[in-house]
């Protein structure tokens, strides 16, 4: 009798706390579906302001720029300080994760789905802007490797059937950054591909997504 007053407690708060009762990895699978199903049913995503999720511990809301929901799925892009992105962190805090966090709405906390892995430390490579089409998820990643003043090689991920990230695109970003139809937002640039010069594929190897199903406490 004790034993499950005692699970009935951990139970209870661990739903206060706003923790899943659901593993991280079942929960990161439950969502990538919802992610899926989403872009089949032919969803829009949308930027939105930021829904105050409680964040990983190794993150400083700083670090977070633009967040997104598709269907029933929120998203944050998570970067890093570079020679073309200024982050407002706490003085002596260095960042060690870049890349992209999930939850589903009602959720109280995120979770991370994709970490952003340089070739060299000096890449600097960071989620810019993630849009829909032809019921494709995309995601473009900017590294510092240009010409300064913004520049750099930019990569296009699809979201794959697979629930992981493939290379679908490269470009050298910077010949301008914005229009009236991105109101001046230096990463929503990044979606207009036609103002960007087309590389080959390969010259966008420098960086790595990696599937990642860290719980809060990690």
């Amino acid at each position: 009798m004790k034993s499950k007053i005692l699970i009935i407690l951990a139970l209870f708060s661990l739903a206060l706390s706003g923790c899943s009762l659901f593993p991280p990895n079942e929960q990161k699978s439950s969502i990538s579906a919802q992610i899926n199903q989403a872009l089949n049913a032919g969803a829009a995503i949308k930027e939105i302001a930021n829904p105050n999720l409680k964040i990983p511990a190794d993150i400083n809301a700083g670090q977070i720029a633009k967040y997104f929901q598709i269907g029933n799925v929120l998203f944050a892009l998570v970067l890093r300080n570079s020679m073309n992105v200024v982050l407002s962190t706490p003085s002596g805090f260095t960042p060690s994760f870049a890349g992209i966090l999930i939850a589903k709405q009602g959720d109280k906390q995120w979770i991370k789905l994709t970490e952003i892995k340089d070739s060299k430390v000096t890449d600097k490579n960071n989620p810019y802007y993630l849009l829909v089409d032809n019921k494709k998820l995309l995601l473009t990643v900017v590294d510092q490797n240009g010409a300064g003043s913004g520049e750099g090689m930019m990569k296009v991920f699809a979201w794959s059937a697979a629930n992981d990230w493939q290379l679908a695109g490269c470009y050298y970003f910077g010949s301008s950054f914005s229009d009236q139809s991105t109101d001046g937002d230096y990463f929503a640039w990044s979606t207009k591909f036609s103002e960007q010069e087309a590389r080959p594929i390969e010259a966008c190897d420098n960086v790595r997504l990696i599937s990642v199903a860290n719980s809060l406490s990690q």
